[in-house]
């Protein structure tokens, strides 16, 4: 983590020592945003960005993605299963597989967070600001779709400390604390600790004869942990220094996909039941130097974590409906997979900023990531190739980059950015083959290298419509490397895994976007068109019977509206509505993938609505406000594939939260998923029934969720 050299929004509560007893205004306050590197009023930023906030956070009760998700338009988030896994798309962009390049980064302070462990929990966090659109001018590598920026709550110079603690269905528990603290004159630090846990929601089943068998313990149960420290040290009268850490480990036992035919599903047969451990964690250095006509920005990250899962490869109810044989006959402990990965990344920014005499404002520096990843996968199975496949890819990145933003005449500006970036991958990966299944080669081995230099950039105009709303149009290029896929599954009988090539984008956007009505209302209003070319989709080639990477051509259009509105002191009124088009334009022959098709996990409608009162109430030394809230969230059908083999079902989810606040504690009750809605989250094709039809395996979305929780402030 480090430290975002800008001051954060002035309505954000994580920087005060107390919750307001009331936080329902008559209007809505302005938002100030980092989405250019710099800060500036949300509706000066020439592209749509929703930006989240602490308070937010909480009244919403967003934990992580899968909560975020809720509410950000054509922001699709899909639960894989394995938190390492997890996928993520904007406006139709986005990577069909963890296997490969993404397309969306995750920064912490400006700090981007590997591929793998981007999932992490949202801990004392001030604002999230989710940036739709390509973001390569500023944020560089793999920003092709668009960015999620994550800024920790600075220290203050007031002592305070919280403790909260929630508990709910399954045996959820969760305890937070925050504690801030000066130290001397110069020096002031933030510490901040999680611990969260659940007994899991589906069944596995362990089979100790034909007819009869027990459950052992739920899947998708989980215990995390996570800490993060923050230190701010006036080192002179114009320069800063931000010291910073984070570390989080997770225990789980997931899912790893359930048949979805199933009469009972989501129900597993996994034995051994998986095991997922994922530990991951992060250092920082923010140096921010003053001169008066500019500022100057060194930012250090260092970012690092560790896997490993051990996991039944041959659910029994899943190999049931492929073989049609009794789920007794093929659950038994006889295909087990391990995987083991670490990565290590090392960032360094220099960035220079400034605002000239006659209203221009600039950003300009250099970037260098440095990271080196290993992975070995381990196959113990009675019917697949047995042995050991270990890669290994090592990456350096270095870019220079820079966007101007200058007034052309009385309300009307332009801007121009661009980043040029050159990037290198070494790639090894071998395979040692081991008796058992079936014929594999003793020893296979493959290296590569893959060098990439790209420009990507953005241009347009912003317009003030009012000093409050602003017009733009926007052009912008985004560019992700190719590569090679981590994992070669026919590297046992000698085929070299092919490289994907890069892809890249236009992207094209006008909106509007401010407060109008007195600040009654603050809108959001999007158009965008998105010409993507090579793509790199993760498919299933049923004529090979093999997963495989296939490069296609692929536009996705649509529009985003995004409202807020304060009818009345108390309450207030929030809502999104995304539609998206997406279509495969161009691909290869025989790949699995078909002119037409629609690209995976990207609806054609979302939606959200919320709203939420607040009254004040007068009871003395207890005085505060009860509080209620309402939401609702739609999502619409989507494949799960780019050969769009199975179509996901639409689904709506209720939400509600109600309780007290004060100054000193909160207390509150919730209910996630209220009607109990089933769902499914993701999917995968799994092969074909002897009677020949399409077995589909996926992950299911929440049950019903109750749950209770207060803190309490000093």
């Amino acid at each position: 983590m480090a430290q975002a050299p800008v001051p954060a929004p002035a309505q954000d509560p994580a920087q005060a020592p107390a919750a307001a007893p009331s936080r329902g205004p008559h209007i809505l306050d302005p938002l100030t945003v980092t989405a250019r590197r710099i800060a500036e009023p949300i509706q000066k930023v020439p592209f749509s960005v929703t930006a989240v906030t602490g308070e937010d956070l909480r009244d919403q009760n967003i934990r992580d993605s899968r909560d975020l998700y809720r509410s950000i338009p054509n922001f699709n988030f899909t639960d894989s299963g394995l938190p390492e896994a997890n996928l993520l798309n904007i406006r139709g962009i986005g990577s069909s597989s963890a296997l490969i390049s993404p397309s969306i980064t995750y920064y912490i302070d400006g700090v981007p967070l590997p591929q793998r462990a981007f999932d992490i929990r949202f801990l004392d966090l001030s604002r999230i600001e989710v940036l739709r659109g390509p973001q390569g001018t500023l944020f560089g590598q793999n920003s092709q779709a668009g960015a999620v920026s994550l800024t920790t709550s600075d220290p203050t110079k007031e002592r305070s400390f919280e403790i909260g603690a929630e508990y709910g269905s399954y045996n959820l528990r969760q305890i937070t604390t925050t504690a801030n603290t000066p130290i001397g004159d110069k020096v002031t630090a933030r510490l901040a600790a999680q611990a969260y846990g659940t007994d899991g929601d589906i069944g596995n089943v362990l089979f100790t004869s034909p007819t009869a068998a027990y459950n052992t313990n739920n899947l998708r149960q989980q215990t995390l942990g996570a800490a993060s420290g923050k230190m701010n040290i006036e080192a002179g009268p114009d320069t800063t220094i931000t010291i910073a850490a984070r570390f989080q480990t997770d225990r789980q036992r997931p899912t790893t996909g359930a048949w979805i035919g199933s009469a009972n599903f989501p129900i597993n047969s996994l034995n051994p039941a998986p095991q997922n451990n994922l530990d991951s964690g992060g250092a920082a250095i923010t140096v921010v130097h003053d001169f008066g006509v500019a500022k100057l920005t060194s930012l250090t990250g260092f970012q690092a974590y560790g896997l490993s899962l051990n996991a039944d490869i041959t659910d029994g109810f899943l190999s049931s409906a492929l073989t049609g044989r009794s789920p007794f006959a093929v659950a038994g402990q006889n295909a087990i997979r391990n995987i083991g990965e670490n990565l290590t990344q090392w960032t360094q920014e220099l960035r220079l900023d400034g605002k000239t005499a006659g209203g221009a404002t600039w950003v300009g520096g250099l970037s260098g990531l440095w990271s080196s990843f290993a992975s070995g996968t381990s196959i113990l199975s009675p019917a697949l190739a047995n042995g050991t496949y270990s890669a290994t890819q090592s990456t350096a990145n270095l870019a220079a980059f820079g966007e101007v933003t200058v007034p052309i005449v009385d309300r009307l500006r332009g801007f121009v950015g661009l980043r040029f970036t050159h990037e290198l991958k070494n790639f090894n990966g071998v395979f040692g083959g081991n008796p058992g299944g079936t014929p594999a080669l003793p020893y296979f081995a493959q290296f590569g290298s893959v060098s990439s230099d790209f420009v990507t950039g953005r241009g347009g105009f912003g317009y003030d419509i009012t000093q409050d709303l602003s017009a733009y149009a926007t052009v912008a290029r985004g560019e992700k490397s190719g590569g090679f896929p981590f994992f070669n599954q026919n590297a046992a009988v000698g085929v070299a895994s092919p490289m994907f090539r890069p892809s890249s984008t236009w992207s094209y956007e006008v909106g509007v976007r401010g407060h109008a009505l007195n600040k009654k209302l603050r809108v959001n209003v999007a158009g965008f068109l998105n010409d993507t070319t090579d793509e790199q989709l993760f498919t299933f080639n049923p004529i090979a019977g093999q997963f495989s990477v296939t490069n296609a051509n692929t536009r996705t259009y649509g529009s985003e509206l995004e409202l807020a509105a304060v009818p009345f002191t108390g309450l207030t009124l929030t809502g999104a509505l995304a539609l998206l088009n997406t279509t495969v334009t161009q691909a290869a022959a025989n790949s699995g993938v078909n002119v037409g098709n629609s690209v995976p996990y990207a609806p054609g409608a979302t939606a959200s609505l919320a709203a939420q009162y607040e009254h004040p109430v007068e009871a003395g030394r207890l005085s505060g406000s009860l509080f209620g809230r309402v939401e609702y969230q739609y999502v619409g059908a989507r494949q799960i594939d780019p050969a769009n083999s199975y179509n996901l079902d639409p689904y709506s989810v209720f939400n509600l939260r109600a309780g007290w606040m004060a100054n000193s504690f909160d207390i509150y009750t919730y209910a996630q998923n209220l009607f109990n809605a089933e769902y499914v989250q993701s999917g995968f094709r799994a092969g074909t029934s002897p009677a020949g039809q399409i077995v589909v395996g996926g992950v299911p979305g929440l049950p019903l969720i109750l749950g209770v929780g207060g803190r309490l402030r000093f």
